[in-house]
């Protein structure tokens, strides 16, 4: 698959996932963030300079900074990010790919430590590229991924189509009998 769509991808589920989180977990993961990721947070999400000194109205901010930046797959790995390296320092020589046992062994320490919120964006990152956290999100309900509002199957009324098909086809006859008369052409 190709980088591209699984970027896509990824984007659908940080953004469905962090569509269902409060404004409260959001301000606490980004609360919780050392300087430099809050400084990376803050320029990815738009946020002002003093955002982070108001804790309550931070979620908020992040969320519109997510819309108007289409930035949810960013800002899912930057508000993950200390549960990430604290998972890949605990998991050593496995994190490269690590099992679903693995991964059950690690969650009970890094879910107390970081919270769901943040082990569950964690999980999303890795969700198209390592097996044990593709096996994860089907064997462990909480980290289901939530179908993204609005992101749908479309359905055509095939009556439609068929009348839409022959309307274009119809104007595309008149547009080359139009231009063969205004060049001379028979």
């Amino acid at each position: 698959m190709s980088e591209d769509k699984d970027r896509i991808i990824l984007d659908q589920r940080y953004a469905a996932l962090l569509a269902s989180y409060s404004d409260d977990a959001l301000s606490t993961l980004a609360v919780a963030l050392d300087d430099d990721l809050r400084t990376a947070l803050a320029k990815v999400a738009g946020l002002p300079a003093t955002a982070f000194d108001a804790p309550a109205s931070l979620g908020g901010l992040i969320r519109d900074g997510i819309a108007r930046r289409r930035a949810a797959h960013d800002v899912g790995i930057l508000l993950s990010e200390p549960c990430t390296r604290h998972s890949i320092e605990a998991l050593g020589d496995a994190s490269d790919d690590p099992t679903l046992e693995e991964l059950q062994g690690l969650l009970p320490s890094v879910t107390e430590k970081f919270g769901l919120e943040a082990v569950r964006l964690m999980v999303v990152q890795y969700s198209r590229s390592l097996k044990g956290f593709k096996q994860l999100i089907a064997a462990d309900d909480r980290f289901a991924l939530p179908v993204a509002a609005g992101i749908g199957v479309l359905e055509k009324d095939e009556a439609e189509q068929a009348a839409k098909r022959a309307a274009r086809k119809e104007r595309k006859q008149r547009e080359r009998a139009a231009e063969k008369k205004r060049t001379g052409k028979r």
